[in-house]
């Protein structure tokens, strides 16, 4: 389809906001991890079981509701979505019981990953080929923004106001989207009551998890988010309290990173002119692979802050470039079912984040020897799964 610059832009910034806000669950309360567990009486386990529970739910709403965008069409699951989202951290502003907070950071997962796996099935419906990896690039943009400014504003709430500032702020962004949807998206994707009655989720699902190579992008997409939820979960406990840095401190570091995220995903849009995306998927795995061994190199002798900010820098922006190209592949192979086709990536995106960030505590809240070790296992098995995928090309 071809679109005006002002649609374009209007498309690409509602659709980032949209495919942000769960990552916006995520950053925005990092600083208040300290404040938390002091508020809730608890372990630094405890608290970063809380970011476990929103990883949970972005993670398992993706199940349902990319197949459920094929049937219905894509703006009814973006609305009901948000809505949701919205209740869950109003009411996150009520608690005070941390297994209320804990099931309301589920809900909030859930209902917030329609806003990644729909935004994706979009993309497709309206790109294809190198204007749809230029396009999810964009999107990966505006995206980098929000870890950029989460932190920092998460920060600065807390220099007047408890952690429930956050989720109030967090809250009023979620009900401008809100708007933005019901006055500013119309449907991509119409479907037919005869199409409907025709569509099997058990068919389509059967027909994706065929294609092997579908399969290694996704394992590759998860395993990279892997190491990025580890630095999520992790780098506030280690930059706080074994690099003894401020809150602020914290916090504009991640915002570097962040940027970081935007431009590698412009760098994608600028490479995709001269080098395939398999070649520019190889660069990002390198760069996050050397940055997760300048990260367990930096434990090695006092004084090695500065290895370990490079190192973080290059695990965390290489995500920008990775992203891009691995979802643009995934969804070029699976351009007939892209709703489940986005589910499956967004499945995968969080399932190791569930498993490895609660691991990154396990030693305490005095070293990151877990966080390291983590972070390299992933980028290693990464790279390996992308040498499969190009021993398949190549056959």
């Amino acid at each position: 389809m071809q679109f005006s610059k002002a649609k374009t832009i209007w498309l690409s910034i509602l659709l980032g906001s949209l495919s942000a806000f769960g990552p916006l669950l995520v950053d925005m309360y990092l600083p208040a991890f300290p404040t938390l567990q002091s508020d809730f009486r608890t372990s630094a386990s405890m608290v970063q079981l809380s970011l476990t529970m929103c990883l949970a739910g972005l993670a398992v709403g993706p199940i349902f509701i990319g197949a459920w965008s094929d049937r219905v069409g894509r703006r009814q699951p973006l609305l009901i979505g948000m809505t949701l989202a919205l209740v869950a951290c109003l009411l996150s502003l009520l608690t005070h019981n941390i297994w209320i907070f804990f099931l309301l950071r589920f809900i909030q997962g859930i209902a917030s990953s329609a806003g990644q796996v729909v935004t994706r099935a979009v993309a497709k419906d309206l790109f294809s080929g190198r204007q749809l990896t230029k396009f999810i690039a964009l999107l990966m943009a505006i995206n980098g923004i929000f870890p950029i400014i989460s932190p920092l504003i998460g920060s600065a709430l807390l220099n007047y106001m408890s952690w429930r500032g956050i989720f109030g702020f967090i809250s009023v962004v979620g009900a401008l989207l809100l708007l933005g949807l019901i006055f500013g998206f119309k449907e991509t994707h119409v479907v037919s009551a005869e199409a409907q009655a025709d569509i099997s989720f058990k068919t389509n699902v059967k027909t994706i998890f065929k294609d092997h190579t579908f399969i290694y992008f996704v394992l590759i997409q998860g395993l990279v988010y892997g190491a990025m939820f580890c630095y999520i979960s992790g780098s506030s406990f280690m930059l706080q309290n074994v690099f003894s840095l401020s809150k602020a401190s914290f916090s504009i570091i991640y915002a570097v990173n962040g940027a970081g995220i935007i431009l590698m995903a412009e760098l994608s849009a600028i490479l995709i002119q001269r080098f395939t995306e398999l070649q520019q998927l190889k660069f990002g795995l390198l760069g996050g692979l050397l940055g997760s061994v300048f990260v367990l190199l930096s434990q090695i002798g006092p004084d090695k802050l500065w290895l370990a900010l490079i190192g973080l820098f290059l695990v965390v922006s290489t995500l920008g470039l990775i992203n891009a190209v691995v979802t643009s592949l995934a969804l070029q192979r699976q351009g007939q079912h892209a709703g489940i086709a986005s589910s499956v990536l967004g499945l995968g995106m969080y399932v190791f984040g569930i498993f490895l960030s609660p691991l990154v505590g396990i030693l305490g809240s005095h070293t990151y020897a877990p966080l390291a070790i983590l972070i390299f296992g992933c980028e290693v098995a990464a790279l390996v799964l992308y040498h499969r995928v190009r021993q398949l090309s190549n056959h």
